[in-house]
């Protein structure tokens, strides 16, 4: 599966959930499916982060939204009004998966 806006391209592949944006500064993501979170946190402005990282339990939703970032490894920051594009692709990810996806 494949999902590419902007300057994001995500992928996954044989399990794997990978995530590049296009600069210089931020690098890439890269984990199994069934350890990926993602946690979307409504910002100011019309600008949503999408943190990824671990999970603690493998238990907890594959994406939901947050109001912290912490232990987070990588994010990236589109519009808002975007988020439900990117909610989508992660819910067919997680149902694929057998992952559930949170609020």
């Amino acid at each position: 599966m494949v999902f590419e806006h902007g300057d994001v391209y995500l992928q996954v592949e044989g399990g794997i959930l990978e995530v590049f944006r296009r600069n210089r500064i931020i690098g890439s993501y890269r984990t199994p499916v069934k350890w990926a979170k993602v946690r979307a946190e409504a910002r100011k402005g019309g600008v949503t982060r999408l943190h990824f990282g671990n999970v603690d339990e493998l238990d907890e939703p594959l994406f939901a939204s947050t109001t912290s970032s912490k232990h987070l490894l990588a994010t990236i920051e589109i519009e808002t009004v975007d988020e439900p594009r990117y909610r989508a692709f992660f819910t067919e990810v997680g149902r694929q998966a057998g992952r559930r996806v949170g609020g």
